[in-house]
């Protein structure tokens, strides 16, 4: 069951789904918004060393209301559903059972601006309208994710490999901060994407 409680760092509820993926510092991560396993969308993660350490590959499923986060060995972190024409999204740790709570869930905000915003919830529970955390951005830009607070806990941004060479819109650097578990932030891109 993934843990969720508060650090004494962070004002917002921390989500942790594995302590394998936090670490003290920052930690980069390049982002191919694509499946390196099967012809079709995913994403594949891969370190600042070039180690895989997360892979989505089940874009090409006929359900395009689920989707599956795994390590880099195949084992699955986060079992992510689709809600309410894509506005709505839910993250269950591994391979949730029917009556499970969803470990936190994204909502796409209203607005007419060509920034995209949403409020995640954590334990997917929508009690108030105070949110846990706030995502706003362009998937094909750039996006970052902070806390109610304003502390900023990961950010992603169009890979460049020089300072005036940009790369696609599928390839993205990821920055998560120190002591946040890095598979709930690319929980949190993938829904992100998702609803853009």
């Amino acid at each position: 069951m993934a843990q969720v409680h508060p650090d004494s760092i962070f004002s917002s509820p921390h989500v942790y789904i594995d302590h394998k993926f936090c670490s003290a510092s920052a930690t980069h991560f390049t982002v191919l918004k694509k499946s390196l396993l099967l012809n079709g969308k995913g994403f594949t993660v891969f370190n600042s060393l070039g180690n895989l350490v997360f892979r989505v590959d089940n874009y090409a499923s006929i359900s395009k209301n689920e989707v599956l986060l795994m390590d880099d060995a195949g084992h699955l972190l986060l079992t992510l559903r689709r809600k309410f024409f894509r506005k709505r999204w839910e993250a269950f740790r591994g391979n949730p059972m029917e009556s499970e709570k969803a470990t936190f869930s994204l909502v796409k905000s209203l607005g007419f601006s060509n920034k995209i915003t949403a409020n995640v919830f954590v334990n997917g529970v929508r009690k108030s309208k105070v949110w846990d955390y706030k995502i706003k951005g362009s998937c094909k830009s750039s996006w970052t994710i902070f806390t109610v607070s304003g502390e900023t806990i990961g950010q992603v941004k169009r890979k460049e490999v020089k300072s005036d060479i940009v790369l696609g819109n599928d390839i993205l650097n990821l920055v998560v901060e120190g002591r946040v578990d890095q598979a709930f932030v690319m929980g949190l891109l993938i829904m992100f994407d998702q609803i853009s």
